[in-house]
């Protein structure tokens, strides 16, 4: 009876993981679409920026924040769609946001967020803060 319960457990909680929003915030559908902000291209972006990112947890929040970001060509510009949850509130803000590219670097103007490409990572540092945190690809 011991492994059936263990079973049912192990399907539930896969189960219940199908029912959330997804682990990725920001969709192909959402990027999709005609961006209604750019950004200001003062050096162009290196190419290890353009795709889309997750920050990974860093494992000394109990409650940390959650960052998405997508930086796509669009004509002849580049837009930046943006996901940002406090962990604490649980407020979100999820849209295009202007943006600053200088090169290795852009700033999202919606938080003032700074990712960083560095031997061939990407890598976040938020407002008020020297913390480094490395972005992991969304496919």
């Amino acid at each position: 009876m011991y492994p059936m319960a263990l079973y049912s457990l192990i399907v539930a909680l896969v189960l219940s993981l199908f029912g959330c929003n997804g682990l990725d915030a920001v969709s192909k559908q959402d990027i999709s679409g005609t961006p209604t902000s750019y950004a200001q291209v003062n050096k162009e972006p290196n190419p290890a920026l353009v795709g889309c990112y997750m920050r990974s947890r860093p494992s000394e929040y109990n409650r940390p924040n959650k960052y998405e970001f997508c930086l796509v060509k669009s004509g002849q510009g580049y837009a930046l769609y943006y996901y940002m949850m406090d962990g604490k509130t649980l407020n979100t803000f999820k849209g295009w946001t202007s943006a600053v590219i200088n090169g290795d670097c852009l700033t999202a103007d919606y938080d003032g967020a700074t990712y960083c490409a560095k031997n061939g990572e990407v890598l976040q540092t938020t407002t008020g803060s020297s913390d480094e945190h490395r972005m992991l690809p969304m496919n």
